[in-house]
């Protein structure tokens, strides 16, 4: 009747109310309720860290949508300014170009005006000189003073 298997049952008894009178299964219960405790903060924590993240993400996503549209229209405006600049700087062109072609033939008008003035006094002056040769070979000298005197005046009056 007593044999190994009853005392490994009562044994095992004893060890099964030893272990109730200890509270061990109330310690074990209170650190699998802490554990899950711990883990169902850990939880709410990380899921208040990703709303939180969401919630910085959607802000940056709002700032870079916004930086890129400030972007473009920096890009559009600088355009604008390049299209007026060139603009401004063909039109000072054209002006300078027509500005230079009037001095240039103001310059040539003069040119041409001085040279026939030119012209004209050495063509005066040889005919003087011809005339003075010819009239003081064929006439005497006091009409030929008299008549080169009024030549030299008629000259002076026309240039």
């Amino acid at each position: 009747m007593f044999d190994s298997s009853f005392f490994v049952a009562i044994s095992f008894l004893i060890f099964v109310v030893l272990v109730i009178y200890m509270g061990l299964p109330r310690m074990i219960i209170s650190a699998l309720d802490k554990r899950s405790e711990d883990i169902q903060e850990e939880l709410d924590e990380a899921r208040n860290l990703r709303e939180e993240a969401q919630k910085i993400l959607a802000k940056e996503k709002k700032n870079l949508d916004k930086a890129e549209e400030e972007s473009k229209n920096l890009i559009e405006k600088a355009k604008q300014q390049v299209d007026e600049l060139t603009k401004k700087a063909e039109e000072t062109l054209k002006e300078d170009i027509e500005r230079k072609k009037k001095i240039a033939e103001l310059k040539i008008e003069q040119a041409e005006t001085e040279a026939l003035n030119d012209v004209k006094a050495r063509v005066a002056n040889l005919s003087f000189e011809i005339t003075k040769n010819y009239l003081s070979k064929n006439l005497d000298k006091k009409v030929s003073r008299s008549i080169l005197d009024d030549s030299i005046s008629e000259i002076k009056k026309n240039l």
